[in-house]
């Protein structure tokens, strides 16, 4: 994606005002989901059979859209706030255990439909 392609879609967005950040929201959502995806696909399930334990990979969730101080807009994957701790240990290991990576292979695994579901978002934008 060239600069001149990142500075035609973010004018096209501001000049469709709120409908346009909306669109970009509902594309960054969608390709959060995505990514999401792709990491519980890498994470296994534990052993633990009991009705109110939580398994990592089913609370790997999307937070909402967010916008930094320079006006980027972004999502953020990750474990639910309760169970954060444990996909940190999975990702850089302990004393006792090696580093599974699931959001770095998992990452890697969806990178090119992330990046599709970025690129179709955009072209559907420049449309409108």
């Amino acid at each position: 994606m060239s600069m001149d392609m990142d500075v035609n879609i973010r004018n096209r967005i501001d000049e469709l005002g709120k409908k346009g950040k909306r669109e970009e929201g509902k594309v960054l959502k969608l390709a959060g989901v995505v990514l999401s995806k792709g990491i519980s696909n890498e994470i296994a399930y534990s052993n633990v059979n009991s009705a109110t334990y939580d398994h990592l990979k089913d609370n790997i969730v999307v937070s909402g859209v967010k916008t930094n101080e320079f006006g980027e807009r972004s999502v953020q994957v990750s474990a639910i706030k309760e169970l954060g701790f444990r996909l940190k240990f999975l990702e850089f290991g302990t004393s006792k255990m090696s580093a599974q990576a699931p959001m770095e292979r998992g990452s890697a695994i969806s990178r090119d439909e992330v990046a599709a579901v970025l690129a179709a978002g955009m072209r559907r934008i420049m449309q409108l």
